[in-house]
């Protein structure tokens, strides 16, 4: 029997005490992402690519080990030490970034990746809009991989941000 694929689909937005250039920069220092994957994830590993940009657009690659909060039945599907490489593509035109996640296993069956636009909301602040979506096409199991797959994203993006207001915070612009 084949699996059909359902698709979670969700929008996260976020605000930030920084402009949308200090935003970007940010977001394109190699330090500054390891240290957020690291210290503000938690994450046991963050492996960043040098940034390629040609062609009006930036792209970047990362291979990282996630700290996961499943089920144990999913746990059990996919293993002790799920990791994940993201590839992302900026568009300097449009100022979007879009990114798949190629999960160290079972990535034919499970396709996870978004969509991340940032705008100006005020002097010195901006609003970071996040549409974040999960495929999984697993008979019988699929539904749970996917619910524990958004509970993890929306966490994660949740602790992103908190971390990063906090950082913010205490490194003001100059």
């Amino acid at each position: 029997m084949v699996a059909s694929a359902a698709v979670i689909e969700f929008t996260l937005t976020h605000r930030f005490a920084c402009s949308t250039e200090r935003f970007w920069a940010l977001f394109w220092d190699p330090e500054w992402t390891r240290t957020l994957i690291l210290e503000g994830l938690g994450f046991a590993t963050c492996d960043i690519e040098p940034t390629i940009e040609g062609g009006g657009k930036k792209k970047r690659s990362m291979r990282v080990t996630p700290k996961l909060d499943i089920p144990a039945a999913v746990a059990k599907i996919l293993g002790p030490r799920l990791g994940y490489t993201e590839n992302g593509r900026y568009d300097i035109a449009s100022g979007e970034w879009s990114y798949d996640l190629v999960l160290s296993v079972l990535s034919e069956r499970i396709r996870m990746g978004g969509k991340l636009t940032v705008e100006a909301d005020g002097p010195d602040r901006c609003v970071r809009h996040s549409k974040l979506r999960c495929e999984v096409s697993m008979f019988g199991v699929g539904g749970l991989i996917e619910k524990a797959a958004e509970k993890n994203m929306r966490d994660g993006w949740e602790k992103a941000s908190a971390w990063m207001i906090k950082w913010l915070a205490a490194n003001p612009a100059t």
